[in-house]
C-alpha cells in the first residue's frame, strides 16, 4: 500500500508496497530510497522529489521536512516539481523471484516425471518416477515387475486410475470397504495394503491385532496396527523387509525394559521343564549315582551329555538319540525279562469239563477209543492250579478274579472254545471286552494249534508243557498260562495292548471299574509290567478315565513370541562347557524337571548384559505367531 497523504505531512516518508513486484533501485544500491517508489509497470517513480498541489492560481511544493521541507525554486507554471533528479532502474522483488523459481522448478519436475515415467527401474541405473525401487528377494517372484496389481490395485488402471487413488486413500486398500462407509474407510486407511500382505501371510491370530491376538484391558495401545508400520517394501533386494526396533517395542508395553538383566520379569519357576515330559528320565541320579557304581560304570556314556544329545543341528530344543545308543546297554536286558501273561490258568474248585469231554475234542478218532480218561473224575478232582485270575483276563471276561466260584464257569467255557476254536476263541472274548481294540495286532504271531494244544491240557487239569525252547521273542504257552515272551523295546504287540486297555472308558459300575484299574496296574506296573515300559514312559490323561502313553518325545511349542537356538551357544563355548552352564544338576529332581535346576534370568544375564552379549528386545522374541503360508501366494509367483 502506499503512504497516506497525512503521513507525509507528519514528516512520516517512505513507501511499502509488499504485493507489487518492484522495489526502488536505489534502496538496492544502499541508498535511501525515494518516497513514492516505482510505478506498478517498473518505471521510477522517484525522478521529482514531490508531487506539488495547486493553491488557486498557483503552485505549492508539497515535499516534507524529512527530506528538507519545500524546495527554493518551487514548482513550475505547469505544476510540475522544480527540483528534478535522474530515475533509478527498479528491481524485481524476492517475493517475484519466489515465484519464479517455484514455477520453474514445478515446470522441471512435472518434465522429469514425464520424462521418466517409461523407464525401467534403478536396477538399471535409470531412475524411474513409476517405480520406487526393486522389491526385496523374498517378494521378487511375488509381487515384482507386471505384478504390482498384487499389492497396488490402481496399478493395471491406468493414469485415471492412480488419480483417483490419489484422492481416495481407502481404494488404496485392496479390499476397501463401500466408500459410503466411513468407518470402514478409516479402518481402510489405517490398513492400507496390508489387506494385500496376508492373501499370503497367515499367522496363528488376527492378522492385523498386536501380536496376531486381541489383549484384555481399556487401555490398549495395539489395537489398530498394520503391516506397514514394521515393514517397508522398495528399499534393494538385499534389505531387510522389518524395521521393528527396540524403541518401538516400547512404545506399546507398559513394562518399560531398559536392561535385561535388571527389568525384565523374572522367569517360571521351573522354566523351561514346566511342561509335561515324555521321558522319565532324571538326571541327577543317572549322573551323580547310577553312573558312578561300578558295575555299570563300563556302560555309562563316555561323552557324558553328548552320549545321548545330539547337537549337531542345534535348533531350540536338542533332538536325543535312539534307545539302541542311550538305554541299551543297561535297560535291554530288563525289558526282555519282563513277559507279558495273558491268560493264566486259575484255580478250578468245581470242574465242570469231562474227561470223555477233552478226549472227544482234542484227540483223534482213531485215538478216542483206546485212550484212557484224560483226566480226573469230578469225584476226586483237585485243581492244577492255585492261583487267582489274571486281572486282564477278569476284566475282558468281566469276572470277579478272587473268587474261583465267580470266575470258573466262564474260564472253562472260555477253554471249551479254545479247544475247539484255537485263538478265534480268544480274539471273540477280547473284542467282547475290550471295545474298539486293534485285534489283529493284539495277537499277532499268535499260533491256534498251540492255543488249542495248552486248553486241552488245562481242561485236563495237566500243565502244558510247550516243545522246544523260547529262542525268540513271540507268543508261547508253557506250564499253566499263555505268555507273550521276550518282548524288545517298542514291541508292537506290548504295545498295542497296553494301549488298548488305557483307551477303554471307565465303567460306571463299581466293580468294573475295579476290575479296570487293577488290569491297568498289572500291565503298567514298573517293577513286574510286561517290558517296563512305564518305568520309563510317562502317561498323560486321567487315571479316572482315558489315559495315552506318551511313546514318543515330541518338540514342544515353544513359549508363544519366543525364539532360542542352541547352536550359537554350543559355538561359542563348547557342548561341554555349554550344557552344564545353563543346566545344571539339581540336588534332588523337580517335578518334571529330570534332575535339573531351572534356568533363571540371572543365568542367561551372565553373558547377556549392558556392553556384554546382545540382550534386546528381538534376541529372544518374536512379533508374530505362527507364521506362515498361505496357497493362494503360488498365484502371484513368476
Amino acid at each position: 500500500m502506499t503512504s497516506s497523504p497525512d503521513r507525509e505531512h507528519n514528516g512520516q516518508g517512505g513507501y511499502e508496497r509488499p504485493t507489487l513486484g518492484w522495489r526502488c533501485g536505489r534502496a538496492t544500491g544502499w541508498a535511501k530510497p525515494c518516497r513514492h517508489g516505482p510505478t506498478a509497470d517498473g518505471v521510477c517513480g522517484g525522478a521529482a522529489t514531490c508531487k506539488p498541489a495547486r493553491l488557486g492560481d498557483s503552485w505549492q511544493c508539497r515535499r516534507p521536512q524529512s527530506e528538507g521541507g519545500p524546495c527554493q525554486s518551487g514548482p513550475g507554471n505547469d505544476g510540475s516539481c522544480g527540483l528534478s533528479r535522474p530515475p533509478c532502474v527498479p528491481r524485481r522483488t524476492l517475493a517475484v523471484w519466489r515465484v519464479r523459481v517455484s514455477a520453474l522448478v514445478g515446470a522441471a519436475t512435472v518434465a522429469l516425471v514425464v520424462l521418466l515415467a517409461h523407464a525401467k527401474n534403478v536396477t538399471t541405473a535409470i531412475p524411474s518416477s513409476l517405480n520406487p525401487g526393486p522389491l526385496s528377494a523374498a517378494h521378487a517372484h511375488f509381487a515384482g515387475g507386471p505384478s504390482c496389481a498384487t499389492c497396488h490395485e490402481a496399478m493395471g488402471g491406468g493414469p485415471s486410475a492412480w488419480w483417483q487413488a490419489f484422492w481416495t486413500p481407502a481404494t488404496l486398500s485392496p479390499g476397501a470397504g463401500p466408500q459410503g462407509d466411513k468407518d470402514q474407510a478409516d479402518k481402510d486407511r489405517a490398513h492400507r495394503l496390508s489387506s494385500a500382505c496376508i492373501t499370503c501371510h497367515t499367522f496363528g491370530g488376527h492378522e492385523l491385532q498386536a501380536h496376531n491376538q486381541v489383549f484384555s484391558g481399556s487401555d490398549n495401545k495395539a489395537e489398530a496396527t498394520n503391516c506397514l508400520t514394521c515393514h517397508t517394501e522398495h528399499k534393494g533386494r538385499f534389505t531387510p523387509v522389518t524395521t521393528l526396533s527396540e524403541a518401538r517395542c516400547q512404545t506399546c508395553h507398559s513394562h518399560k525394559i531398559k536392561d535385561f538383566a535388571i527389568d525384565h520379569p523374572a522367569f517360571h519357576a521351573n522354566f523351561p521343564y514346566e511342561h509335561s515330559r515324555a521321558i522319565a528320565f532324571d538326571h541327577a541320579s543317572h549322573l551323580a549315582k547310577h553312573f558312578l557304581e561300578s558295575e555299570v560304570a563300563d556302560r555309562a556314556p563316555k561323552d557324558a551329555c553328548l552320549g545321548c544329545h545330539v547337537i549337531g543341528n542345534g535348533g531350540r530344543v536338542i533332538q536325543l538319540a535312539n534307545f539302541q545308543t542311550m538305554c541299551a546297554t543297561c535297560h535291554a536286558d530288563g525289558i526282555a525279562k519282563r513277559d507279558f501273561v495273558f491268560f493264566r490258568w486259575p484255580e478250578i474248585d468245581n470242574n465242570s469239563i469231562t474227561p470223555e469231554e477233552v478226549r472227544k475234542t482234542c484227540l483223534p478218532a482213531e485215538a478216542q477209543q483206546s485212550s484212557a480218561a484224560a483226566g480226573p473224575s469230578n469225584k476226586d478232582f483237585s485243581g492244577v492250579s492255585a492261583d487267582p485270575l489274571n486281572a486282564l483276563l477278569a476284566y475282558i471276561l468281566n469276572v470277579p478274579a478272587d473268587n474261583a466260584a465267580d470266575y470258573e464257569q466262564r474260564v472253562q467255557a472260555l477253554a471249551r472254545a479254545m479247544m475247539q476254536d484255537g485263538v478265534d476263541a480268544l480274539i471273540t472274548a477280547t473284542r467282547d471286552g475290550l471295545k474298539d481294540a486293534p485285534i489283529d495286532r493284539l495277537f499277532s504271531g499268535l499260533s491256534a494249534e498251540q492255543v488249542r494244544e495248552a486248553a486241552c491240557a488245562w481242561a485236563a487239569n495237566k500243565e502244558y508243557t510247550a516243545p522246544g525252547s523260547p529262542a525268540l521273542a513271540g507268543w508261547r504257552a508253557d506250564s499253566l498260562s499263555l505268555n507273550y515272551t521276550r518282548p524288545s523295546h517298542a514291541d508292537p504287540v506290548i504295545r498295542s495292548w497296553i494301549d488298548a486297555l488305557l483307551a477303554q472308558p471307565v465303567p460306571a459300575d463299581g466293580d468294573a471299574k475295579a476290575r479296570l484299574q487293577a488290569a491297568r496296574e498289572e500291565l503298567l506296573s514298573t517293577s513286574d509290567g510286561p517290558g517296563q515300559c512305564m518305568k520309563c514312559h510317562t502317561l498323560s490323561g486321567s487315571a479316572e478315565g482315558r489315559q495315552t502313553v506318551n511313546w514318543h518325545i515330541e518338540l514342544r511349542a515353544a513359549t508363544p513370541l519366543t525364539r532360542f537356538d542352541h547352536l550359537p551357544h554350543l559355538d561359542l563355548l563348547g557342548p561341554q562347557k555349554t550344557c552344564t552352564s545353563c543346566h545344571a544338576l539339581a540336588d534332588q529332581a523337580a517335578p518334571g524337571g529330570g534332575g535339573l535346576k531351572p534356568i533363571t534370568r540371572g543365568t542367561c544375564s551372565q553373558c547377556h548384559a549392558a556392553s556384554m552379549v546382545r540382550d534386546d528386545c528381538r534376541t529372544c522374541h518374536v512379533y508374530h505367531q505362527d507364521r506362515g503360508f498361505s496357497k493362494a501366494m503360488m498365484k502371484n509367483a513368476q
